[in-house]
This record gives structure tokens, C-alpha cells and sequence, in this order.
């Protein structure tokens, strides 16, 4: 598994420094912080932070485009951003219904137990689309947010213990390379 993520890295890293694109004047700002190695290379911390900014943005945001918005934030919090961009296929086309019924259902079960207000415009309701379920906007809102915070939350110890586990293939700290020059007398 290692041997295939290296794989996809190196494959990936080599597109992004592609002369084509670095020369773009609208590529070259994002390529040139994508290409910082250190984003790149797995160890415990950056893969635990990685995982959850990516499962934080795979249940907050239902959108196309969610990976590149935990992409960006990955680079900004300078983690490892293949598990950040690979995390967000939790919510793919096939599990967006379950994860937003589910979403609903606990934001519901959130407001009811603890009785929390929400704002007046979001307390509308309506069918959920393709279905004959009844959804509220806030008990959804609600849920998304609970969920994104304890699909992070949960990130940190999944890693640390798969670390534990097997420590040949996450290490606790980033392996630097350290060259030594020569030295001529």
C-alpha cells in the first residue's frame, strides 16, 4: 500500500512541476507552494492533520469541488495534502444521500435533546430531493457541522493508533533527507 501511494505522489508531484505549468501565470502561485516536498511526505502528524481537514470538508460540504477547498487549506496548514484530498471521497456521489439523512437525523436529535435554537431563516422545511423524506435546513446545518467536527476529531486517534500498529509505514516524525557535502580539502 505504501509502494502505491509513493507511486500516485511521485506521479502527481511530476505533473505539478511540468514546465507547461509552472510557466502559467495562473498556475504558477499554487504549484510553487503544491511543490514544497515536506506537504508530500507521510508521517503521523501531518497524515492525522491531513485526514482531518479533509474529513472535516467531506461532511461540511456537499460540493464538486470540496477536495480542492481541503487542498488549499492543507497547504495553508502545511500537512500532508494527498490525505487531505483523498479523505474527502467519504461523501461520494453514492453515500451523499445516507451521510445528509444522517446529518439530519442527528441535528434533530441534537435540537431536540438539548433544545438549541437555530436561526429563523434556516428553520424551514421541504422534501429531500429525489425522495419523499421530510428534511429540516437547520436540524441539517446542525448535523453537518456535529459531524465534520467529530469525523475530525476522530481522525487523530485512527492515525496515531494505525501509526502504533504498523510504525514501518507511518513513522512518527518527517524523515529529512540531509545531504552532506563533500568535503575537499
Amino acid at each position: 500500500m505504501k509502494r502505491h501511494y509513493l507511486k500516485f505522489v511521485r506521479r502527481f508531484y511530476k505533473q505539478l512541476r511540468h514546465p507547461k505549468l509552472r510557466g502559467s501565470r495562473f498556475f504558477s502561485g499554487i504549484t510553487q507552494r503544491l511543490t514544497n516536498r515536506r506537504l508530500w511526505k507521510p508521517c503521523r502528524a501531518t497524515v492525522s492533520h491531513g485526514l482531518a481537514i479533509g474529513l472535516f470538508f467531506a461532511m461540511m460540504l456537499p460540493l464538486p469541488f470540496q477536495g480542492l477547498i481541503s487542498a488549499f487549506f492543507a497547504v495553508r496548514s502545511r500537512v500532508n495534502v494527498p490525505f487531505a484530498m483523498l479523505a474527502v471521497w467519504v461523501s461520494n456521489p453514492l453515500t451523499n444521500i445516507p451521510l445528509a439523512l444522517m446529518q439530519e437525523h442527528l441535528g434533530g436529535f441534537l435540537r431536540q435533546s438539548f433544545t438549541l435554537s437555530m436561526p429563523s431563516f434556516l428553520d424551514v422545511s421541504g422534501k429531500f430531493p429525489c425522495t419523499d423524506i421530510e428534511c429540516n435546513a437547520a436540524n441539517f446545518v446542525l448535523g453537518m457541522l456535529v459531524s465534520g467536527v467529530l469525523a475530525a476529531s476522530l481522525a487523530y486517534p485512527l492515525v496515531h493508533f494505525l501509526s502504533w500498529l504498523v510504525p514501518q509505514h507511518l513513522p512518527a516524525k518527517r524523515v529529512e533527507v540531509v545531504r552532506m557535502a563533500k568535503k575537499t580539502a
